[in-house]
């Protein structure tokens, strides 16, 4: 007989209670048959009367497209695909009524693009559209080297990049579904453990920064604003802003606007060197305003391209002699005369490097792992050869999303098997950690606000009600919702403390890699969970003596 059909012993609500708090080993619950629930079929709402406002009707949100069409067309330019078939289906309807078809006009008919199937283009166009795609493969530059970034090597099965989860999600949920309340209460235990043996008290250190202030005046939300000025302020707390020359590296960049903003914070003028690093194009971004109006404009370059494939020792901006106004490695002279004679150049002299400042806000799941490996295998190839007592002068990331790390990206294998996690219960132990950042569906309409305190304090309670946040805020993961929701004693509140528990301690282990490396490393919370829930910062300074 399986587990999840034997009959188990039963035990009393509080026993069940200090089980959970750690306090008792953890008794065995009757399984309980889980209910589905049912679908409440919804009506479709009515056909849109605004003017040419889309007829694509989303599904998931019973609603039509807001985006507006062109003139004579039912459907906007992102499903525009449609409209070949809405132009059929017309002319069926005018058939029956006696008026006048489109047969013989020439339909517009749009495709999904070969590189990237999420958007389409005119097939008439196709051509033109491919060759000025952002999703078209590009010549890999001299930075680029296939997952030199993993911890371990990728598993045959997982083809996702860095950022994403769509490809591993779905096998996620269905091995949850095969935990048993005995095998989810054993594994609550072991991380309720871990987290007290492991995870210290974490201090709450809210700063600001003049930079921000004409930002706070001009917008009225300003949650955003506060996170941004308050790691600034550690940044200058840490001495990270003190040296004009440095270069200063903003992973996962999107727009560029940290970076933007720190452009005012050390009151730049052309000396300092901003990359900006994104696996993707972004639109609307902040690189012109970091250039800047002086005479000399700041050197500001974006490299698309994963982290994991990121060779941080080979990004030409980070040379001494790439500056404002010179903007490519210098070209010496034995390599002009190789190239002219045809022969292969001698091997180049090293060039010193600026120190690096790495920095992030909200750096995604893996995507933090990944950078953390960047830096420290970009620290052990400089470290001989710099003229600088550490390559990397400092490192802050606003961390958050725990539940898209992936195992073999996490840098601290050391750190797993120290607490004895292993790599499925990796996966549970990320699943579970959405916890904290879940939407509550159950808070009584009278509760808001939220309390500075943060919730995984170890002598502090809180009623776990969060202001509204909808940056990091997730919908229940049904499979651990319903894995969860059928133990009486393990609530919303329970379920999110235990979400705390979960980031954190992944987050120290990341905190004891670094300081493995040879950096002073540490947690602090950076605002109140009022202005963000992800509101933890990784911050990290070469330690005074760092480790042989």
């Amino acid at each position: 007989m399986s587990d999840t059909k034997r009959h188990l012993e039963s035990k009393d609500p509080e026993s069940v209670a200090k089980a959970l708090a750690g306090t008792l080993e953890p008794p065995v619950l009757h399984h309980r048959p889980r209910r589905k629930r049912q679908k409440v079929q919804v009506p479709p709402p009515p056909v849109p009367n605004r003017p040419r406002q889309c007829h694509f009707l989303q599904l998931s949100k019973n609603k039509y497209c807001s985006l507006t069409t062109k003139l004579g067309n039912k459907f906007c330019g992102e499903h525009s695909m449609y409209e070949a078939t809405a132009a059929t289906a017309d002319d069926d309807t005018m058939a029956e009524e006696g008026g006048e078809s489109t047969e013989g006009k020439s339909i517009r008919k749009r495709i999904p693009c070969p590189f990237d199937p999420s958007h389409t283009a005119w097939a008439d166009d196709l051509k033109t559209h491919l060759y000025k795609c952002n999703a078209r493969p590009r010549d890999h530059s001299s930075q680029f080297s296939l997952d030199v970034n993993l911890t371990l090597p990728r598993p045959l099965q997982s083809t996702e990049s860095s950022g994403s989860s769509q490809a591993t999600g779905e096998a996620r949920t269905d091995i949850l579904s095969t935990l048993t309340d005995e095998q989810l209460l054993n594994l609550i235990k072991k991380v309720q453990d871990m987290y007290h043996k492991h995870v210290p008290e974490i201090r709450t250190l809210i700063l600001d920064h003049s930079a921000l202030d004409e930002r706070k005046k001009a917008v009225k939300n300003i949650k955003h604003a506060h996170q941004q000025a308050s790691l600034l302020g550690h940044m200058q707390r840490l001495d990270m802003l003190d040296d004009p020359t440095s270069c200063y590296i903003e992973f996962g960049a999107g727009r560029g606007e940290l970076s933007n903003y720190l452009k005012i914070a050390i009151d730049d003028h052309g000396a300092a060197t901003f990359v900006l690093v994104d696996r993707t194009p972004s639109r609307n971004k902040f690189d012109n305003a970091i250039l800047g109006l002086e005479q000399i404009k700041s050197l500001v370059k974006r490299h698309t391209m994963d982290i994991k494939d990121l060779v941080l020792a080979e990004v030409p901006e980070l040379r001494r002699d790439v500056t404002a106004t010179q903007r490519e490695p210098p070209l010496k002279k034995d390599a002009v005369e190789a190239a002219d004679k045809n022969e292969t150049p001698k091997e180049p002299e090293y060039v010193d490097k600026k120190p690096v400042v790495a920095m992030s806000k909200h750096l995604c799941g893996g995507a933090t792992d990944l950078t953390l490996r960047c830096l420290t295998n970009y620290q052990q190839s400089e470290r001989e050869k710099s003229s600088l007592p550490s390559p990397v002068k400092g490192i802050l990331i606003a961390l958050c999303c725990h539940q898209l790390c992936h195992h073999y990206m996490y840098p601290n294998q050391e750190f797993l098997k120290e607490i004895d996690i292993s790599p499925e219960e990796f996966v549970y132990l990320t699943r579970m950690s959405s916890w904290a950042v879940s939407v509550n569906n159950t808070i009584p309409e009278h509760v808001s606000g939220s309390s500075s305190t943060p919730i995984d304090d170890k002598d502090t309670t809180t009623d776990g009600f969060i202001a509204d946040d909808d940056e990091h805020r997730v919908e229940n993961d049904k499979g651990l919702e319903e894995l969860g929701s059928h133990l009486p004693t393990l609530d919303f509140q329970a379920r999110e403390r235990l979400g705390q528990q979960c980031k954190r301690l992944l987050d120290v282990g990341r905190v004891r890699y670094l300081q493995k490396h040879g950096f002073d490393a540490e947690l602090v919370y950076y605002v109140d969970r009022g202005t963000s829930l992800e509101n933890l910062a990784l911050m990290a300074v070469p330690a005074a003596s760092p480790p042989q």
